[in-house]
């Protein structure tokens, strides 16, 4: 018996991938430092019906503190398939939780190759979790 997952993901690319090692760095043990602001947008692909693309941000410390060893900011996107059989609330749905694992994913691999050959070690990025989206007034009327 084999049941496919009903969800192929076609690629994944980062569009932006920006690492600052903070000269001025001085660690500071009883400073906790702030997690990683992500956004995460999911839409369905013009023209191409069943077509997804996730693309999640993920920023960190953009202001320069020098408490913090890095600078961060990346864009990573991916594209998923959603089989036919799949209405278009179950695919969206699929395709969100999916696609947030497969390019965060990819984002604290990339973060923890690239600052682990920078001057002050290895940044292991956090987990991730997807928050729903805040109603405005007029939506909650």
């Amino acid at each position: 018996m084999t049941d496919k997952f009903p969800l192929d993901l076609e690629q994944v690319v980062f569009t932006r991938s920006i690492v600052v090692a903070m000269p001025e760095h001085v660690p500071t043990p009883d400073v906790i430092q702030p997690g990683p602001e992500n956004q995460l947008n999911v839409v369905p692909m013009d023209g191409s019906p069943g077509h997804y693309m996730v693309t999640m941000n993920t920023r960190l410390n953009l202001e320069g503190n020098p408490t913090s060893p890095y600078i961060i900011d990346m864009e990573c996107i991916g594209t998923f398939k959603a089989d036919d059989s799949l209405p278009n609330d179950e695919a969206m749905r699929g395709v969100t939780i999916t696609g947030h694992s497969v390019v965060y994913g990819a984002i604290r691999e990339a973060v923890a190759w690239l600052t682990s050959r920078q001057p002050h070690g290895p940044l292991i990025l956090g987990l991730s979790v997807i928050q729903p989206t805040k109603k405005s007034s007029k939506e909650s009327e």
